[in-house]
């Protein structure tokens, strides 16, 4: 009996194909300013830039990729903060939009069934995986679970309901960007130190 080794999808050839967050806010076709202020509000805390640079330095560089689409407010917030963590570590980062790679969405699928965006895959020197990250932080599911619940019981219209939900959202992008940070160094990063 032989055994088939598995394709690895990401490859140094391939990772040198995606964007760098330069290219890719040139190419962004919806939400361009919404993303440019994300990159600029965001300052990724000084305790967390030690700890990716430290963690960056013992596994001899590492590469992120991210995959995500320009239309998506979760990618609207998440990709501006990877890049920003990205460059105060050290870090490599390239960007592909989904769409145009669903192979390599394929590997990341939320709960084996869902292109839940963005996913922030990171890679050490050699290109083993040390872990993902899959769309957003606990505290954005928890917040959107109490806010659908409480809307539930309003009856209102699917316009009403989004407005309320966008401002109310807008209030707390940037703490869902710092427990971002938070959450990969906790929940990915510290096992495989």
């Amino acid at each position: 009996m032989t055994t088939v080794a598995a394709k690895q999808v990401m490859t140094p050839e391939r990772f040198a194909t995606g964007h760098t967050w330069e290219s890719y806010s040139k190419s962004i076709q919806a939400n361009k300013e919404r993303f440019q202020e994300f990159y600029d509000q965001f300052k990724v805390d000084p305790q967390e830039v030690e700890f990716y640079k430290r963690f960056n330095a013992k596994k001899g560089g590492v590469k992120i990729v991210a995959i995500g689409e320009d239309w998506c407010p979760d990618v609207v917030r998440g990709i501006p903060v990877i890049a920003r963590v990205a460059e105060a570590a050290g870090m490599e980062l390239r960007i592909f939009p989904r769409d145009e790679n669903k192979d390599l969405m394929a590997e990341y699928m939320w709960r084996h069934q869902f292109e839940s965006i963005p996913v922030f895959v990171f890679f050490d020197k050699d290109w083993k995986e040390l872990g993902h990250f899959i769309e957003g932080p606990v505290a954005r599911y928890k917040f959107m679970a109490d806010l659908n619940e409480e809307l539930a019981k309003q009856g209102l219209s699917d316009e009403e309901r989004t407005k309320i939900v966008r401002e109310r959202r807008a209030g707390v992008q940037m703490h869902w960007a710092q427990e971002t940070v938070k959450e990969i160094r906790e929940q990915i990063l510290y096992r495989v130190l």
